[in-house]
């Protein structure tokens, strides 16, 4: 006997078990983890054959895996982040007639809050930045254009300097993160820079932040952010993309027929609406992306961050879903 070839043969074979082995356990992991294509050809083609057009390309394949994030509330919210931004200790704080908090520090620097977490923040002595209020995250691309673009190295500095400024008391391993998106030096020579919220990798729905920089220092900023550290995280149940659009069609649908049934029964009566609504045609979606979504507690004493779907139709509707109930966070036309 020929040990020499039997031991070649018994390598071969253990390699070839090995490659079967690991062919298997990534098939196991992708089909847990993804979508599958028939399941998704089948979707897209059943949400068509229902008047509902999705782009098979545009429905992310990975399913969506997050926890739910909470984060401690309390009323000194505001004067911790307003001292921690303006590295000034607090000189005055008022309640405004909305309801808002302004707080003035002893350093020069004023900040402006309302309940839903939109802030204002300028220094004394460059009270015009206030007018760079008209841009924002809907608007920024459109002064993009009519500005000038910042390089890369440029690009590179400013984004450091705002995540340090929008990153507050955050620790280092904070799953709250700041994403900048996009820069621009105006005719009067600031620098405006875009920044979007994230948490453990995805878009806080709606919070943005404008930084207006004189060099590289900021010297304005408003928007939409969270500034506390979340305090602990839980897993929970979500729904799939799947079941998003198939609930999303039902919704838009139901949406465009209560609308057009009430233009109708102004118009011709109840017969017409009746009528009109067996033939509504339902906007193609045109986006499908994951985010989280914010809540209070009952008290306002925590707030909660749930992972979400945000799908945008053509021409100009937005839905978003809470992933973890499929209800309706947000409708935006």
């Amino acid at each position: 006997m020929n040990w020499s070839s039997v031991k070649n043969l018994l390598i071969a074979i253990l390699v070839a078990a090995n490659l079967f082995l690991i062919f298997n356990v990534a098939r196991q992991d992708r089909t847990r983890d993804y979508i599958s294509d028939s399941e998704l050809r089948d979707a897209v083609e059943l949400l068509a054959d229902r008047g509902f057009s999705v782009p098979a390309d545009i429905i992310p394949t990975k399913k969506f895996k997050t926890p739910v994030y909470e984060s401690r509330y309390d009323d000194e919210y505001y004067t911790t982040v307003a001292t921690t931004l303006a590295d000034s200790e607090r000189e005055m704080l008022y309640t405004l007639p909305n309801g808002g908090i302004s707080i003035s520090t002893k350093g020069g620097a004023y900040m402006e809050f309302d309940n839903e977490f939109d802030f204002r923040y300028f220094e004394f002595d460059n009270p015009d930045s206030a007018a760079y209020t008209e841009i924002t995250a809907d608007t920024f691309a459109e002064h993009a254009q009519e500005n000038e673009p910042v390089g890369a190295s440029r690009m590179k500095a400013l984004s450091k300097a705002a995540s340090d400024f929008l990153r507050g008391n955050h620790s280092k391993d904070s799953p709250l993160e700041v994403k900048a998106v996009g820069a621009f030096t105006d005719t009067e020579g600031r620098t405006v820079l875009l920044a979007e919220q994230h948490l453990n990798g995805y878009k806080v729905y709606s919070h943005y932040a404008v930084c207006i920089f004189e060099n590289s220092e900021i010297v304005f900023a408003h928007g939409r952010w969270y500034f506390s550290e979340t305090d602990k995280d839980y897993n929970t149940d979500l729904y799939d993309q799947i079941h998003i659009l198939f609930t999303d069609m039902s919704t838009v649908k139901s949406t465009i027929a209560s609308a057009a049934a009430a233009s109708e029964d102004e118009q011709e009566g109840p017969a017409a609406s009746l009528e009109s609504n067996e033939n509504i045609t339902l906007p193609a979606v045109s986006a499908v992306t994951a985010c989280y979504v914010v809540y209070w507690n009952a008290n306002k004493t925590a707030l909660y961050f749930i992972p979400a779907w945000q799908i945008d139709h053509t021409p100009s509707l937005t839905v978003v879903y809470n992933a973890a109930n499929a209800t309706v966070y947000s409708s935006d036309k």
